[in-house]
């Protein structure tokens, strides 16, 4: 398989790389292996055929790679697969909010990006994420762009 040229290899500003919060283990990748070959075996030794079909799913998703970055553009996802490729895009103007979440993570913080109902959260470094949210700023005045508001201690009232 050629690896895909990416959309946003040819921009000129930033581009700010999200992160992932906990990458998937070794065991849990062995473990997929494991159940999607089981899922196809078993399609093949059962007269439950569709398993062929789900384990083959599931496959397709252990060698999925997913690039999510901010750009000058806005919010840009990437899925490779073996049989096909997708890109979603969110530009600044329909993005509504950037709010940013501390998590008490030594290197890492949540964004959440709005656009209308839908609601994505990434993680980018600390100073990546500060100048993503000056990007915001300019890019959409109206956008939201603040600290996520900590949660209030709710007394429970007992009756």
């Amino acid at each position: 398989m050629s690896v895909e040229k990416l959309p946003w290899e040819s921009l000129e500003g930033p581009i700010y790389y999200a992160r992932e919060m906990k990458p998937r283990k070794k065991w849990v990748q062995i473990g997929g292996w494991f159940l999607s070959a089981g899922l196809i075996i078993g399609g093949i030794m059962t007269p439950y055929r569709v398993l062929i079909l789900f384990g083959i799913l599931y496959v397709l998703t252990l060698v999925m790679k997913k690039d999510t970055v901010i750009t000058e553009r806005g919010l840009e996802i990437y899925y490779q697969m073996r049989i096909t490729t997708h890109y979603d895009f969110w530009s600044w103007k329909e993005i509504v909010q950037v709010l940013r979440e501390d998590q008490n993570h030594p290197q890492l913080v949540a964004l959440h990006i709005g656009r209308g109902n839908r609601s994505k959260r990434l993680f980018f470094t600390r100073s990546d994420a500060k100048q993503i949210m000056v990007l915001a700023r300019k890019k959409n005045p109206r956008a939201v762009v603040s600290e996520m508001p900590k949660p209030q201690n709710v007394k429970s009232r007992k009756k």
